[in-house]
């Protein structure tokens, strides 16, 4: 196992954890503070627009300085931060919260991804094995903490911020070892089908799969992000106490889970954009039909496992895809994926918000999910013909 993971994955992995189990905090208190479906939304926006500017300004980082020495930094920096958490009474305590910890993982994030990706390209690793082992990693840790967030924060709050408290210092101090013992570098080895290839790059076009996928990967994740920040109201409205509601909510990260997983073991989507293509339309098409169904508890389980599925095929596409280059730039474009990332968690919570606050029904989501995804058919088909009249 050493060799296919190593601890910048248990990295991405615990600090998922962190993320969701702060995320679904701060979206249950605000519902459970009596917070409407726009203030949830707006709060969400505020603290993402926080994390693209972040993702921006500081992922890239560690292409100037190195990544292991401002990973380091900054979870010391976190570890201070997190004790605010002890004093929530009030509403602005979120807002306070959401821009700290948004400031965090927009810079985390890219960091972690610039680090995977330039090092394990030098070490011979296959661009595409680092990329789904990555998403392995991070995806697994979102279920965790969307599971328990809610009911932790409800029961035992002082557990979510001594979690992170320990993680960031703990974190901070075994890379600073790291990077004494091995310098910027991971040091391997790695298992010899991890350099395989899994794929040819159409590289004199990189940058048009970028900006499809990018696209696409933005409007579907609108779907999931509304649901994730959301439904803890929603489904809370139809009697199922607060504190287990993310044990429904959870849905949406075992489908990214679980979509990552087939896209790993399924490596037809690389430099195959008409079967990209046709993925994404299973997923979106099962997840339009859930958000139809009488609500239910197993109805909410099934929307957020399908809305899980919308954000996670156009994820890997956009990251792969991204995170590919020929120039010393992995940051750079880490940076730019997860500023993406950021835009996503903002404005889908703010749109949702809006639909929600006309009616608040999962059926309203699905009406906002059909006009994405005819943008995202004519984005796609828009790119298909191109790069077919190229060939």
């Amino acid at each position: 196992m050493k060799r296919y993971f190593h601890a910048f994955n248990f990295y991405a992995f615990s600090f998922s954890i962190l993320l969701y189990l702060l995320t679904s905090a701060i979206n249950t208190k605000a519902a459970d503070w009596g917070l409407s479906y726009i203030e949830i939304g707006l709060i969400n926006f505020l603290g993402c627009a926080f994390y693209v500017v972040s993702a921006l300004k500081f992922g890239r980082m560690g292409d100037k300085v190195g990544f292991k020495r401002s990973l380091s930094n900054g979870m010391f920096l976190m570890a201070i931060s997190l004790s605010f958490g002890f004093f929530w009474t009030i509403p602005i305590h979120l807002v306070i919260s959401v821009i700290g910890m948004n400031v965090f993982f927009g810079f985390f994030f890219p960091s972690i991804e610039g680090l995977l990706s330039k090092s394990e390209k030098a070490a011979g690793v296959d661009p595409a094995a680092t990329v789904i082992r990555f998403v392995l990693s991070w995806s697994a840790g979102n279920v965790v903490g969307m599971a328990f967030g809610p009911y932790l924060i409800q029961k035992l709050p002082m557990a979510v911020f001594s979690y992170g408290i320990v993680l960031c210092l703990v974190g901070s101090l075994h890379i600073r070892a790291h990077i004494k013992r091995f310098g910027e570098t991971l040091p391997g080895p790695f298992h010899d089908r991890l350099k395989n290839s899994l794929g040819e790059i159409d590289f004199p076009k990189i940058k048009d799969y970028r900006r499809v996928y990018r696209f696409t990967f933005l409007l579907a994740g609108i779907i999931y992000t509304s649901g994730m920040a959301l439904f803890p109201k929603l489904i809370s409205s139809t009697g199922i106490p607060l504190e287990n509601v993310g044990f429904l909510t959870v849905g949406a990260n075992i489908g990214v889970f679980l979509s990552f997983v087939f896209m790993s073991f399924f490596r037809f989507w690389v430099g195959s954009p008409k079967i990209s293509f046709m993925t994404m339309i299973a997923v979106f098409g099962a997840a339009l039909l859930s958000f139809f169904l009488p609500e239910t508890a197993p109805t909410f389980f099934l929307a957020t496992l399908f809305s899980g599925a919308t954000y996670a095929v156009p994820y890997i596409f956009a990251i792969f895809y991204g995170l590919n280059s020929r120039d010393d730039d992995h940051g750079k474009q880490g940076g730019i994926h997860e500023s993406m990332v950021g835009i996503i968690f903002g404005v889908g919570p703010l749109i949702g918000g809006y639909f929600l606050q006309m009616w608040a029904s999962l059926r309203s989501i699905g009406i906002m999910s059909i006009g994405l995804i005819i943008f995202v058919i004519v984005s796609q088909m828009t790119f298909i013909r191109k790069i077919s009249s190229e060939q």
